[in-house]
């Protein structure tokens, strides 16, 4: 789980929330949402934001609806947050 704080608070389920915690993805949602990191030319990863966005509901358990209120640095904080699960050792994975 990666926990990812807000810089503003987003309603979801009714309540509140000031973070997001990311569970990692399960073999079933990879294969149905895609990779979410791609390779340049050059060989350098980065973040395919059209594809680690669908990923944040499904994973931080929330419904896509509460998404709209998220600024663009959270976003891209909760896009880099899924970066980690695919880029990442696992025992490397910290609340840090």
């Amino acid at each position: 789980m990666i926990p990812v704080p807000l810089s503003k608070s987003i309603q979801a389920h009714g309540e509140e929330i000031n973070a997001l915690e990311l569970n990692e993805p399960t073999f079933e949602q990879i294969q149905r949402l895609g990779l979410p990191v791609s390779m340049d030319l050059n060989g350098n990863f980065t973040v395919n934001a059209q594809v680690a966005i669908k990923y944040i509901p499904v994973l931080a358990s929330i419904p896509p609806s509460s998404l709209r209120d998220l600024g663009a640095y959270d976003m891209n904080n909760l896009c880099w947050g899924i970066y980690r699960f695919f880029m990442i050792p696992p025992g490397s994975l910290t609340k840090d």
